[in-house]
């Protein structure tokens, strides 16, 4: 779900959910320049909250904020899990983010090859 979002809440959506993609410290992770995109996920329960709080809009540009909904999401705090932001920067239409969360994959799928797990 896409949003526009006045750039004093910004901070205000950033620490309400889950970041992902390349958005805040994550831009560094994947040698990305950081943007004045917020995307994260929010449970269906909470989202309601988040839009009313940060006074988001839908249907309005500039997009500022991408939330992702689920149902659940996993345990602890802080960004998304680095499969999930690799995920997102895959399926964008932003060819350097596209590239970057490729090569995320590459390298999880390659540390994870490179370990003894059959054994």
């Amino acid at each position: 779900m896409e949003y526009w979002c006045r750039g004093s809440n910004l901070d205000k959506v950033t620490n309400l959910i889950r970041i992902s993609a390349a958005t805040g410290e994550l831009a560094d992770l994947f040698r990305l320049a950081a943007v004045d995109t917020v995307e994260g996920y929010v449970t269906a329960s909470a989202l309601e909250g988040i839009v009313r709080q940060c006074r988001l809009k839908q249907g309005t540009e500039p997009v500022r904020v991408r939330l992702h909904v689920a149902n659940y999401l996993p345990a602890g705090e802080g960004p998304m899990p680095l499969g999930v932001c690799a995920s997102d920067l895959a399926e964008s239409n932003d060819p350097r983010e596209r590239r970057a969360g490729l090569e995320a994959f590459q390298t999880l799928i390659d540390e994870y090859n490179s370990k003894e797990v059959w054994t």
